[in-house]
C-alpha cells in the first residue's frame, strides 16, 4: 500500500510570529496622534479665546466649562470628523487620549453643548461672521496675489432624510434642505449666510451685502489698485449686483440667462461666429454681443458672449446647451478666450462646497433653526482653519479634501507618555519620516496671526 502523506508542520518559528492572543494595556494610545500639530495650529490662532470673548454673554454663570475650552474642542472636533453629531461628545469623554490630545482641564460633553446652543440667536450668528472674513484676510495677505478672483454662489444642504432639520424648506433641487450663500477665493469662504432652503440666491440683498462688506477690507489688505474680479452663475444675473459691481470699481464675470430676443444667436451660422475656444476635448465657437435688457438703465450696457459648443466637425454638440457670459471687463483689458476661461473655471471653485460637506456633514444636528445656523457657521471657521492648516503647515495639494488629510495625516498611531510636567507623543520613525511629522510639528508652533 502507498505510504500516507504526511501533513506538514508549520514551524515554531512561524508560530511564534502569529497573534495568539489579545489583551488590555494601561498605556494611553492614540489613533488619531497626528491631531497633535493640529492642536498646536490651534493654539497658536487664539481663535477660541476670540470667540470666548465676542460670545462671552452665553455664559451665566461661572460653574461649568470655560467657553474657550469648549470652543477649542469643537474646533478640534470638526477637524477630527471621527463623528458628526453632538452625541459624539459624549463617546468621546472617555477616551484619555482625546482629553489629553486637547490638553483642556474639562471635556466637553453632549448635554453642556447642547445647553450652549439652546441660548443661540441670530445676534450671535452675525457676530460670527467677521470671524471667516479675519480668517479669509490672514490667508490673502500670507499668499499676496496679483489679482483677487471672488466666487459668489449658492449650494443646498439636502436634509430630506434627517432626523434633526428645524427650519428646512424645499429648494430649488426639489429636496428639503437649506440654501447658503457663499462668498469663496481659493477655496476658503469669505463670508456665508445660512438661509432657509426656498429663499432665493439674493433674498434679503444678501449677495450685495457680502461684495460691500469684503471688497473694502480687500483693498485694505493689498492696497486700493489691486484688481479684483467676481465670478457668478446665472443666479446672480441681476442688475442690481451688476450696479454694484460697478459703483465697487470691481469687475464681474456672470453667466448670462437666454430671452427671447436672443433667438436670433440660435439660428446664426457657425461661419457667421467669430472666434473658437478649445478646452481639452471640447470645442466652443462665440460669438460676440452687447448686452441690455429693457428695465436697465440706460448707461448698463455689458460686453457679452454666445457660445455654442461643437464637434471638431463643426456640429453642434448634442447634451451641451449653449450659453451666454456678460462682464464689464473691457476688450483691451482681457480677451474673449480668458473671459471664456473664467466663466469655466467656476467649477473648480464649486468644488469647494464638496468639501466643505465633506469636513462637516451637510445634515445638521439640531431642531432649532438658529442652533443649526449656529453650528454651520462654526463649522466653516473651523473648514477655513483647516483649509490654511492643510496648505501651510501640512503642505498637502491645493485640492486635496479633508478625508484625504484624515486618512494620510490624522489617522496615525500614537503613544502619550508623561514626563516632567508635559506629555510626549510617540509615533514609529517610518511614520515620522515618511509624513516628514518633524518639520510639521515645528511649523505648527509658529503662531499663525488672525488680525
Amino acid at each position: 500500500m502507498p505510504k500516507k502523506k504526511k501533513k506538514p508542520r508549520t514551524s515554531r518559528k512561524d508560530c511564534r510570529r502569529k497573534i495568539k492572543s489579545l489583551d488590555t494595556t494601561n498605556e494611553c494610545l492614540s489613533s488619531r496622534a497626528g491631531l497633535a500639530p493640529y492642536v498646536n495650529f490651534l493654539h497658536g490662532s487664539r481663535l477660541a479665546d476670540e470667540l470666548e470673548y465676542i460670545l462671552s454673554h452665553l455664559r451665566k454663570s461661572s460653574k461649568g466649562i470655560p467657553l474657550s475650552d469648549a470652543f477649542f474642542q469643537l474646533l478640534l472636533f470638526f477637524a477630527d470628523g471621527t463623528f458628526q453629531h453632538l452625541n459624539g461628545f459624549d463617546k468621546l469623554k472617555d477616551n484619555e487620549a482625546w482629553q489629553k490630545l486637547h490638553g483642556c482641564k474639562e471635556t466637553l460633553n453632549t448635554a453642556q453643548l447642547q445647553r450652549l446652543l439652546d441660548k443661540v440667536t441670530p445676534y450671535e450668528i452675525n457676530l460670527l461672521r467677521p470671524l471667516i472674513r479675519r480668517i479669509f484676510l490672514s490667508a490673502l495677505k500670507a499668499s499676496k496675489p496679483s489679482q483677487v478672483i471672488l466666487f459668489l454662489d449658492s449650494c443646498v444642504y439636502v436634509n430630506d432624510d434627517a432626523k434633526c432639520r428645524g427650519g428646512v424648506k424645499p429648494t430649488y433641487k426639489k429636496k428639503k434642505g437649506y440654501h447658503p450663500i457663499n462668498l469663496i477665493w481659493e477655496g476658503l469662504y469669505v463670508d456665508t449666510v445660512f438661509q432657509r432652503g426656498d429663499y432665493s440666491t439674493n433674498h434679503d440683498d444678501v449677495a450685495i451685502s457680502m461684495l460691500k462688506e469684503a471688497v473694502p477690507l480687500i483693498r485694505e489688505a493689498l492696497g486700493e489698485d489691486i484688481p479684483i474680479i467676481v465670478r457668478m452663475d446665472s443666479g446672480y444675473y441681476d442688475q442690481k449686483i451688476f450696479k454694484v459691481c460697478e459703483d465697487l470699481s470691481i469687475h464681474f464675470v456672470c453667466a448670462g440667462k437666454r430671452y427671447s430676443d436672443h433667438k436670433h444667436l440660435e439660428e446664426k451660422a457657425l461661419h457667421d461666429f467669430d472666434g473658437i475656444y478649445a478646452n481639452n476635448d471640447s470645442c466652443w465657437h462665440y460669438y460676440r454681443f452687447e448686452e441690455r435688457r429693457a428695465d436697465w438703465d440706460a448707461d448698463m450696457k455689458y460686453r457679452a458672449l454666445f457660445l455654442r459648443a461643437t464637434k471638431e466637425d463643426g456640429e453642434a454638440l448634442l447634451g451641451l446647451d449653449s450659453r451666454i457670459i456678460l462682464t464689464n471687463i473691457g476688450k483691451e483689458q482681457c480677451s474673449d478666450q480668458d473671459i471664456i476661461n473664467y466663466d469655466h473655471s467656476r467649477g473648480l471653485d464649486e468644488l469647494t462646497h464638496r468639501a466643505a460637506k465633506e469636513f462637516s456633514d451637510e445634515k445638521m444636528p439640531c431642531l432649532d433653526y438658529c442652533a443649526n445656523a449656529f453650528w454651520y457657521t462654526l463649522s466653516i471657521i473651523a473648514f477655513n482653519l483647516f483649509q490654511i492648516f492643510k496648505r501651510n503647515i501640512a503642505c498637502f495639494p491645493y485640492n486635496a479634501y479633508p478625508n484625504t488629510i484624515r486618512r494620510k495625516l490624522f489617522d496615525l498611531a500614537g503613544k502619550i507618555v508623561g514626563g516632567a510636567r508635559s506629555l510626549k507623543l510617540r509615533v514609529s520613525k517610518w511614520k515620522m519620516a515618511e509624513l516628514k511629522l518633524l518639520d510639521i510639528w515645528q511649523k505648527s508652533l509658529i503662531p499663525w496671526v488672525i488680525d
